[in-house]
């Protein structure tokens, strides 16, 4: 995890200069399943081209509901020099990025952490948060209680916070200093009523403009929000189009990423203030996270050579 924030925050930074291109990605929607077609470029970092897809039915199959492959491609030859598991990639570079806005805009003494859903990315969402922030709890919710007991039977021993099931919603979310929703809701999951004054939420589970993770009144009361990028969240983040409608909040008063790693200043003005950071994910995370992931198999001797 460590790795992933370190490489989100060369890749925004990056990004920021002008030196990756990146074309706009492609949703290939049937009901409620997405498929996702993604590339990037960046002089001599390389390039990558990624499909995932977004399958929530297979949660009744007993399947991953994300799959996906990414292919690492050389700069100069254009071959393919690594293939990566699009799911776990995409989990750990998405967790990487909340945990690097998480670093960027929570208040430094924050102890209580709630997080909302219990399916991979929410795996990979503990340890970013857990990462970036000294937290002695973090409470978990999800509508399925026995879901949320075997996620915290799995999770207890790979972190040293104390985890909580919640019964709702608003008891994970009551007094929490750092929230996290990864879900695929199409209807909010938080309510900004809930919301104690001073957190820091990451809003990373909805990619679509007919999915909502927080509701009108929580992104009211956010004095700051942050996206990856503008372009992206006006296109993708349904929670942050449906409250510009509405009138709530106007897309030209949020910050990307890669403004506010340029200029601290932009996050959080008041220990009062409330943030948030809303991901619909970037293929420049996918770039520099595939990296260095094949560079660590190289260096560590993990993987397998195949012939193509």
């Amino acid at each position: 995890m460590v790795d992933a924030i370190a490489a989100n925050r060369e890749a925004f930074a990056s990004l920021a200069t002008g030196a990756i291109t990146v074309p706009p990605r492609v949703q290939v929607v049937e009901g409620d399943r997405t498929t996702l077609l993604m590339g990037a470029a960046g002089g001599d970092v390389g390039r990558i081209a990624k499909v995932m897809n977004v399958f929530p039915g297979n949660r009744l199959r007993g399947a991953d509901v994300t799959s996906g492959v990414l292919l690492v491609i050389d700069a100069e030859t254009g071959e393919t020099i690594g293939l990566c598991c699009g799911g776990t990639l995409t989990a750990i570079r998405t967790a990487g990025v909340a945990g690097l806005a998480t670093d960027l805009l929570a208040r430094a003494d924050a102890k209580v952490g709630a997080l909302i859903g219990v399916g991979g990315q929410a795996r990979m969402q503990l340890l970013a948060m857990t990462e970036v922030r000294p937290l002695t709890e973090v409470r978990v919710y999800a509508p399925r209680s026995d879901k949320v007991a075997q996620f915290v039977a799995e999770m207890a021993p790979l972190v040293s916070v104390r985890l909580v099931v919640a019964a709702s919603s608003e008891q994970a979310v009551t007094d929490a200093d750092v929230i996290i929703t990864a879900t695929s809701s199409r209807e909010p999951v938080l309510a900004g009523e809930h919301l104690k004054p001073g957190a820091h939420i990451s809003g990373v589970g909805s990619f679509r403009l007919d999915m909502r993770e927080l509701d009108e009144g929580a992104i009211a009361r956010c004095a700051r929000i942050v996206v990856d990028l503008r372009e992206s969240a006006l296109d993708e983040a349904g929670e942050l189009v449906a409250a510009q409608a509405a009138g709530v909040t106007s897309s030209d008063r949020w910050v990307e990423l890669s403004e506010l790693l340029a200029e601290p200043s932009l996050g959080r003005a008041h220990p009062e203030d409330i943030t948030f950071f809303k991901s619909v994910g970037h293929a420049v995370q996918d770039l520099f996270a595939a990296r260095r992931a094949v560079a660590n198999a190289e260096r560590l001797g993990l993987g397998q050579v195949v012939e193509l």
